[in-house]
């Protein structure tokens, strides 16, 4: 069970998590709204926008000015407004809009486990969907945490780490003995190298002919750039016993490669266990990839992950949770 703290949960608290999560979706109700005195403005402000944290890594300027403007029709002619939410709102607006921002997760409740990412909200930039979060990605980090006894003293590859919140999340609170993070777009392993540094500023980097290090004395992070199209190159070093991934089957020509790369390391490891997460935006595309697993040996069963635990996600999106391992003769 990963370290909590002591959490009420209240307009305030939920203001604080909406904020941290990116998301608009919130009320308040008139029974709350009392609760939203100066005092409690300021608690909000403090654990949002004054947080270090925060200052450090800043949100979206566009998704501030929207919070914040949000806020005020809520409290206005309700309550006294805290000056400093007019300043932080004035302070959003007159920022220039960026193409990066920082994003905030909160891992279980309160604030003392906060994975921070480098990301877009853009959907495809430089010809990659993988610099920012997807839905598919929280999930699996949110499942891995209810799985840690899996990955526990494990060598583990995470295959199209993207920015990296799950990879990020097993590496953090799952102890794993080595951990690979993997992609092959230049800019999706800059950002993915960034956010492994945000996360573990006290890991020392050590640059290798094919991936970063990042070590200690107890742990290792690697990230790699892994080319599904040559598996050939892929370094006899890597070897693990978990290999995990999210939002990997999007296309058909992905397929062919994906299977692949399983099938090497199910041949170095006959023990090898795979899961794969997903959303299903076509369902054609996940059944021609289940098809080929039957035709490489691959076995597969579902299994299902149903309620947010520590972190939230859409439980709304339709979704796949595939383990996969090869068929033991």
């Amino acid at each position: 069970m990963l370290p909590l703290d002591n959490y009420e949960c209240n307009i305030v608290s939920t203001l604080i998590r909406k904020f941290y999560r990116g998301s608009l979706d919130y009320s308040i109700d008139s029974q709350d709204l009392l609760q939203m005195t100066w005092s409690k403005q300021e608690e909000f402000l403090n654990a949002t926008v004054k947080n270090p944290l925060i200052k450090r890594y800043p949100v979206k300027s566009e998704f501030g000015r929207l919070f914040f403007k949000k806020l005020l029709t809520f409290l206005e002619g309700s309550q006294e407004v805290h000056d400093d939410i007019y300043e932080n709102l004035c302070t959003f607006m007159n920022t220039s809009p960026e193409n990066f921002c920082y994003r905030h997760y909160i891992i279980g409740v309160g604030l003392n486990n906060i994975i921070t990412l480098k990301e877009t909200n853009n959907m495809v930039v430089n010809g990659t969907t993988g610099l920012r979060t997807w839905e598919a990605g929280i999930m699996l980090a949110d499942w891995a945490l209810c799985n840690i006894d899996l990955f526990k003293k494990k060598k583990v590859l995470e295959l199209g780490s993207g920015v990296g919140l799950a990879g990020i999340t097993v590496a953090k609170f799952c102890q794993p003995l080595r951990i690979t993070l993997s992609d092959c777009h230049n800019d999706v392993l800059n950002a993915l190298e960034e956010n492994v540094a945000i996360n573990f500023p006290s890991l020392e980097r050590q640059q290798k002919a094919d991936s970063i290090l990042f070590q200690s004395s107890e742990q290792t992070i690697e990230v790699m750039n892994l080319d599904w199209n040559d598996t050939s190159n892929i370094s006899n070093e890597v070897n693990p016993d978990i290999i995990f991934g999210s939002d990997i089957i999007y296309d058909p020509t992905i397929i062919e490669p994906l299977c692949d790369v399983l099938n090497t390391f199910c041949n170095r490891n006959e023990n090898v266990q795979v899961f794969i997460a997903g959303v299903i935006r076509n369902a054609e595309t996940l059944n021609m990839f289940l098809q080929k697993l039957d035709k490489m040996n691959l076995q597969y069963q579902r299994t299902t992950h149903s309620e947010n635990v520590f972190v939230e996600w859409d439980l709304k999106v339709q979704r796949y949770l595939l383990k996969i391992n090869k068929i033991l003769l």
